[in-house]
């Protein structure tokens, strides 16, 4: 602890130094700031006194004799002065400047400055804040002073109900303080106006008091509490509203309400009923007197009325509280009472006060149905009557507030969109509310309601339909929903409604336009088919009896149907073909019908439907005595032709909105394959192959109809599709097994787009775009689906997947032939597949598969023999390579094919001789491209592929003889015979030749590809010995190895020197000799004796830097030596801190040794950084040794104390001998006591 402690203090000494250094270095420039502030303070200071010192108005008067300059103004007796005085004076401060305001009116001014005479004389300084006079001093410690006292009685009076005296004493005397206090405030306040903060100081501390007076006379006198609350807030009201009177204080005005409350609860508890007839008292007395405010502009503008303007804002909130907390405790009869009294209180509010009109009218209106469903209850009405009766009032007031809204919203200045949605939030709450009538209707009143009480609702939106008013449209759509509550006892009683709403849309939909002809046109649509589905229960009820089928089949049937209906008649309406915006909502109802009947025809197929793809053999569904299934299939047929009929009757749309191609063609093509799915079932199988023929003939006409490439594309695709489904369907209808119909969909796939290529190729034209994806695609989707098939089927057979391999290699092949529009390079790309399916083809039937099928089952075809074809077509293709090396419209493909085949056959056979045979063609493919491709980079590729089969084979000797895994000195002798192979390689391709060949230039075409490779092959040689020596060195057991790796690894370095070294670097490749045999040295103490320690570590690193050192200096290289010697000082300084941590001595005496010499070479050199380092470095060893000698740390310590006075002694002797700038003879002198201090300016010492 006592060294981190020395270390710290050296630290801090050090610190202190440099700033020490660096201070002085920016001495001269501090000096010059401090000049340049004292010079811009007194500029300012100079022109603040001119400003000051400037002439008043002409009018002004000035005393008779001038004061000297430099002498300040004695205080003047207060004189009177005139209105015309005071008002130049006045201006003369302006009021940027607080501290120039004049005095108060009865106050003598502080001091009088001597205005300019006729002949201009300076003028006396001004002083630059006012000073109090004594009298203003002493009224301001007195309202200090008495604020203080007030707060200081009142904790008095708190403390003084404690002690011990008679309580009747206490009682009085606490009486008598308050009074005091009370009244002596009052009188204070209006006597002496400069007191008056302190009178009501005084008042409100008598005030405070009360509350006191009230526990000390409950606690003295035999009064019961409510009687002492009552009297006491009863004084309290007096007192606080004459204060408020008299003070006319906010507070206290809010302090009153709250009394009043108080007395009002008092009141109540003493009367020993409660509070809310006292406020409902007041709330008529309040309703009065607004009564009579009403009627008289003289009572509006009295006290009392003024008085009632903040108790009339707060009634109503208490009285509303109150009401809730004892909602329990109250009848109807009471709740009605007082909800009218508070309807009536917040309308007259509404009239007579002019803020928050919008909050009081909502307000009245809530009391006003809080009081009608008080009323009901009261009455006795049923809960279906009370719901009914609100529903009325609501639509009630949305009536009237559509009818009134001009005056409403000049009235309460509200805007447009404020009306509509207070309009639709009533709306919503009638609705809510003929819901909830609904809900409770029994019997004869939900006959009621659907027959009577409901139309006559629906009556009230007539002005709206009217109008075409959204909200009424809306209204009238939404209330044959909500008669959908009644169903549940005849299915018949929404029919009066659905049919007067559709009345009202109809009407509606005559007098809107545009938008809100559509918006209607969508709603009279959606309400047709609700009606549909309701007209349909009520003629299954009535035909089958009782409530009808329970699975809601029947409205499920009619919507369907009259979907339909509705469908076929918007598109043979004119409106659809005419472009404008009819024309886009006819589309959407269209579009919706469609999308609508698909889930419909759904819904049926779920309800007629016992499990996955089979129908029910006595289905329960059954319409109009017609069973579920007759219905699905008619309307699925029906739903294809509407389908199939809406394509062909919008077929000319896309000419004029071309922005409408897209989603017709989108819909109606997924609407197509939805409804194709649907149609799928054991027992009909031929539907679906029905449907599918109708949509395929569709898909047909729309791609030789169609001049968009996207969409042939797309449309070419979903009739293969939907060709290959009905072939797959038709195959599981007849039972074939899994791997039967996947052979059928291949052939169903490849067979007709082999037919197109073919048909092309027979053409001679280039191939189209349309073929060209579906080839592409097929291409991608054949081994896709392949795999596919092998997870659904749990395994593969083996002839499956030799026909899909057939069909893949036989489709690249013409896909290949047909396509003459690309490029050389795409369209060898083609080739791939072939290719690949020709590997696939040979490995194969070699694979051990569960199914022992397929077209080859012979046991000779072994891996083996799968190997050795494989490498054959490889070689074959190396031959090919060779022969075609001029021709390059095949080079792609010949690549893939020397590559792929043995690549794989190295992969499969990963543990044999196969596998070294695979790497060795690898290799001699790459060097075989070199020269046939004109690339050098393929050498690269060649080196890899050597040196793995030679790491292969040296494995598979060893595996011979029992090894598992391939030892280090194996992998390293391995790969030194692979540096020999590479070693021959670039000899054989003129590595030596003179000149030497340059390393290849990044591109793929090389004018030299032999000498750049040559170049590569060489280099991949030295990596190759360099990994074998690394290996040996490091994993090497024996001492003879790691030695020997070491020697392998500088020879390699040497090797770099001698061939590979670029020029510039050749001066500095002893360095590298010097560096690299250190660290193999290092390398090689740490293997065989063992990992040294840090201090030894650094040291050496510091023995190295200076062999460094020497060696730069017999070069005579400055900048480095200068680099390896700063290097040497790092790793000194290192070594000793490790060697005082680790206690090594040869480290410390190396580190010594080392900066001891530093010191020298220093001097030597004139280097003050090398000096003091070293000069540190042995100060800080030396008391580190002798960290135990507390006196010589004490004189370290008096010695920097005594450096450092001596240093500010200087400091300030230095300061005082600098020269005085003179003053400027014309400024003004500066008054006593407002010298510069070191906030306004500098001070010069």
């Amino acid at each position: 602890m006592m060294g981190w402690i020395i270390v710290s203090i050296i630290l801090v000494l050090l610190a202190f130094g440099l700033g020490r250094r660096q201070g002085s270095r920016d001495k001269s420039q501090s000096q010059q700031q401090l000049d340049a502030l004292g010079e811009a303070w007194q500029q300012g200071y100079d022109e603040a006194v001119k400003y000051l010192g400037q002439p008043g108005p002409p009018g002004a008067s000035a005393p008779a004799a001038a004061q000297a300059p430099g002498v300040p103004a004695q205080p003047l007796e207060a004189q009177p002065a005139s209105r015309k005085d005071a008002a130049p004076a006045a201006s003369m401060a302006p009021s940027s400047q607080p501290y120039l305001q004049p005095a108060a009116a009865g106050a003598a001014p502080a001091y009088r400055a001597p205005l300019p005479t006729a002949t201009l004389q300076p003028a006396a300084p001004v002083k630059p804040i006012k000073v109090l006079t004594k009298r203003e001093r002493e009224l301001r410690n007195i309202n200090i002073t008495l604020y203080v006292a007030a707060l200081m009685i009142v904790a008095a009076g708190a403390l003084f109900l404690s002690f011990a005296l008679p309580p009747l004493s206490k009682l009085i005397a606490l009486f008598l303080l308050s009074a005091a206090f009370y009244g002596g405030g009052l009188v204070t306040f209006a006597v002496k106006p400069s007191l008056r903060p302190a009178g009501a100081a005084f008042a409100g501390t008598g005030l405070a008091l009360l509350p006191l007076c009230a526990i000390a006379t409950y606690s003295t006198v035999n009064i019961s509490g409510p009687a002492t609350w009552l009297v006491f807030s009863a004084i309290g009201t007096l007192a606080v509203g004459y204060a408020t009177l008299t003070f006319k204080s906010r507070v206290l005005a809010w302090v009153a309400v709250l009394i009043l409350v108080s007395t009002a609860m008092a009141g109540a508890a003493a009367m020993q009923r409660g509070v809310l007839y006292y406020m409902l008292i007041l709330l008529v007395l309040s309703i009065a007197l607004m009564l009579l405010a009403v009627r008289s502009e003289r009572i509006r503008h009295s006290i009392f009325f003024r008085a009632l303007h903040g108790t009339a804002q707060l009634l109503p909130a208490f009285v509303f509280a109150l009401s809730v907390i004892l909602l329990e405790m109250l009848a109807s009869r009471d709740l009605f009472w007082i909800f009218a009294l508070l309807t009536v209180q917040l309308l007259l509010s509404v009239r007579l006060l002019p803020n928050l009109r919008l909050l009081r009218t909502y307000a009245a209106r809530a009391a006003f149905m809080a009081m009608l469903v008080a009323g009901c209850n009261y009455l006795g009405f049923s809960a279906t009557s009370s719901w009914l009766v609100l529903a009325f009032a609501f639509g009630l007031q949305a009536v009237a507030v559509l009818l009134c809204s001009t005056g409403y919203q000049q009235r309460l200045g509200l805007a447009r969109r404020h009306l509509q949605s207070e309009r639709a939030v009533l709306w919503c709450l009638a609705v809510a509310s003929v819901i909830g009538a609904f809900l409770y209707a029994q019997g004869f009143e939900a006959f009621v309601l659907s027959y009577i009480a409901v139309p006559i609702f629906m009556a009230l939106g007539i002005p709206g339909l009217l109008r075409s008013a959204k909200l009424e449209v809306g209204v009238i759509a939404v209330l044959p929903l909500v008669t959908l509550v009644d169903m549940q006892n005849h299915s018949w009683r929404p029919l009066v409604v659905f049919a007067l709403a559709l009345l009202g849309l109809s009407l509606a939909q005559r007098n809107a336009r545009n938008l809100r002809r559509e918006m209607t046109l969508h709603s009279h649509w959606l309400l047709t088919l609700v009606g549909a589905g309701v007209l349909g229960a009520a003629l299954d009820e009535l035909t089958a009896g009782d409530y009808g089928n329970p699975d809601g089949s029947a409205p499920l049937i009619a919507v369907l149907f009259v979907l339909f209906i509705l469908w076929a008649a918007n598109l043979a309406s004119r409106a659809v073909l005419d472009s404008g915006m009819a024309q886009g909502h006819r589309l959407g109802r269209v579009g919706a019908s469609a999308l609508l009947g698909v889930v419909l025809l759904f819904s049926l197929r779920l309800l007629t439907t016992a499990g996955d793809y089979s129908y029910a053999s006595e289905s329960t569904v059954v319409f109009l005595g017609i069973g579920g299934l007759a219905w699905f299939i008619t309307g699925l047929v029906l739903a294809v032709g509407l389908v199939i009929a809406s394509g062909w009757r919008l077929r000319d749309i896309p000419a004029q909105r071309p922005e409408l191609e897209q989603p017709i063609n989108v819909v109606a093509a997924c609407l197509l394959m939805g409804l194709y799915a649907l149609s799928f079932g054991k027992e009909i199988w031929p539907l679906a192959i029905l449907i599918g023929a109708a949509t395929l003939g569709y898909f047909i006409w729309s791609l030789r109809r169609s001049t968009n490439t996207r969409w042939k594309i797309l449309y070419a695709a979903l009739a293969q599709v939907l060709f290959s489904s009905m072939v797959w369907w038709i195959a599981y209808s007849m039972e074939f097994d899994i791997h039967g119909r996947f052979c059928l969909l291949l052939v169903s796939i490849a067979v007709p787009q082999l037919l197109r290529l073919l048909a092309s190729i027979r053409d001679g034209k280039a191939l189209r775009r349309e073929l060209r994806w579906m080839a592409v695609g097929l291409l991608a989707g054949i081994p896709l689906a392949t795999l596919a098939y092998g997870q659904f089927a749990g395994g593969m057979d083996r002839g499956t997947i030799l026909l899909a391999c057939l069909f893949f290699g036989l489709h690249g092949l013409a896909a290949f032939k047909a396509e003459t529009s690309l490029t050389v390079a795409k369209r060898q790309l083609y080739l791939f597949a072939p290719i690949l399916a020709l590997i696939l083809l040979i490995s194969i039937p070699a694979l051990a598969m569960e199914d022992a099928t397929g077209w080859v089952r012979s046991t000779w075809w072994s891996s083996q023999v799968a190997c050795a074809m494989l490498l054959a077509l490889s070689l074959a293709a190396l031959v090919l390579e060779w022969r075609l090396r001029a021709n390059k419209s095949y080079s792609i493909a010949l690549g893939l094919a020397i590559f792929l085949p043995a690549a794989w056959a190295a992969a499969w056979q990963a543990g044999s001789w196969w596998a070294v045979g695979a790497h060795l063609l690898l290799a001699l493919g790459f060097i075989l491209l070199v020269h046939t491709r004109k690339s050098a980079w393929y050498a690269a590729g060649a080196a890899i592929m050597l040196c793995v089969a030679i790491l292969r084979a040296v494995f598979e000797v060893r595996q011979a003889g029992g090894a598992v895994v391939l030892a280090p000195m194996d992998a390293a002798w391995a790969l030194v015979g692979a540096g020999l192979a590479l070693y021959l390689l670039a000899i054989f391709h003129g590595r030596m030749k003179d000149p030497n060949p340059g390393y290849p230039e990044f591109g793929y075409l090389h004018a030299d590809p032999p000498g750049s490779a040559s170049r590569l092959y060489f280099a991949a040689m030295l990596l190759a010995l360099l990994l074998a020596g690394g290996i040996a060195h490091l994993d090497g057991g024996a001492i003879w190895q790691v030695a020997g790796g070491a020697l392998l690894v500088f020879g390699v370095t040497v090797l770099v020197r001698l061939f590979e070294l670029p020029r510039r670097l050749v001066p500095y490749a002893v360095d590298g000799f010097i560096l690299v045999g250190a660290l193999l040295a290092l390398g090689s103490y740490a293997q065989i004796l063992g990992t040294p320690r840090a201090s030894n570590l650094a040291a050496y690193a510091c023995i190295v830097a200076v062999v460094l050192v020497a060696w730069r200096n017999i070069r005579a290289n400055a900048r480095l030596e200068r680099t390896y010697l700063l290097a040497a000082s790092v790793a000194g300084s290192l070594a000793l801190l490790a060697a005082l941590v680790q206690s090594n001595g040869v480290a410390q005496a190396i580190g010594l040794v080392f900066f001891g010499g530093l010191v020298a070479w220093g001097l030597k050199l004139g280097e003050r950084l090398f000096i003091w380092w070293g000069a540190a470095a042995i100060t800080l060893a030396v008391l580190w040794f002798l960290r135990d000698l507390a006196f010589l740390w004490l004189v370290v310590i008096g010695l920097g104390l005594i450096a450092a006075a001596v240093f500010k002694l200087v400091k300030v002797d230095k300061q005082n001998s600098l020269p005085v700038r003179p003053q400027n003879p014309v400024d003004p002198p500066i008054p006593a006591g407002q010298e510069p201090s070191g906030q306004d300016g500098p001070r010069q010492v």
